[in-house]
């Protein structure tokens, strides 16, 4: 079936954080402050504290709900990396990593994004985002250059709740005003995305980069953005 409107989640599907531009920021501090890092050491120590943020989130009430918890989970991320590094905390370096990040500064765009959005409108296709995002979410897609593609937003920061919870889905409906079968969520989580898009009645396909789910069979599943442009 082609659909008339397809939106996507945002982390893990159009962005990810760039580890490389985190680890120079941390270099390019301490060289300030009259201290060598070395590159290499630092994106190590940087891509442990990274893969550590799931954890760390599910500990966490939920970041995108409440502004004040989401800065304060990222700005105790950024100290903790900076301490890791064996550098004594610094409230300025910590003030400085979280503009960057809460600016978008920190993320890389996926090499599929362009592309897979470029067909998808030539091809007259509706595109929004639905996503569990804090309020920046269109400054990030601006700082990407990618903001305007999409025809709406729906973030849980704005909606007040969070996917998988079908009431983000249903006011992405009324935002989109188009019949369930015109829409389709791209995502790659099965829970928040597959299941919470079919919960609201929407279809779902799975953007699994990673090889995460090779027998996943619940809904179309893709590996690269560029193949939703026949499958849509």
């Amino acid at each position: 079936m082609k659909y008339t409107t397809i939106t996507f989640d945002v982390g893990g599907v159009l962005m990810s954080m760039d580890r490389e531009c985190v680890a120079r920021e941390y270099i390019a501090l301490a060289k300030a402050r009259g201290i060598a890092l070395d590159f290499d050491a630092t994106l190590r120590l940087y891509s442990t504290l990274d893969d550590e943020i799931p954890a760390r989130a599910r500990m966490a009430p939920p970041l995108s709900l409440d502004a004040r918890v989401s800065e304060n989970f990222w700005k105790t991320l950024f100290a903790d990396g900076w301490m890791r590094l064996g550098l004594p905390q610094d409230n300025a370096v910590v003030n400085r990593m979280y503009t960057m990040f809460a600016r978008g500064d920190f993320n890389r765009l996926f090499d599929d994004v362009r592309p897979a959005l470029d067909a998808l409108k030539q091809r007259g296709r509706t595109l929004g985002v639905v996503s569990n995002f804090t309020a920046n979410c269109g400054q990030v897609l601006q700082t990407l250059g990618i903001a305007n593609y999409f025809s709406f937003l729906v973030v849980s920061a704005m909606v007040r709740v969070e996917k998988p919870d079908r009431g983000i889905f249903d006011h992405a409906t009324r935002v989109a005003q188009k019949s369930l079968n015109d829409l389709v969520h791209v995502g790659d989580g099965t829970r928040n995305d597959v299941d919470g898009a079919r919960g609201a009645g929407w279809n779902a396909i799975l953007l699994d980069r990673d090889n995460w789910y090779p027998d996943y069979k619940v809904v179309p599943r893709v590996r690269r953005l560029t193949e939703l442009i026949d499958l849509v």
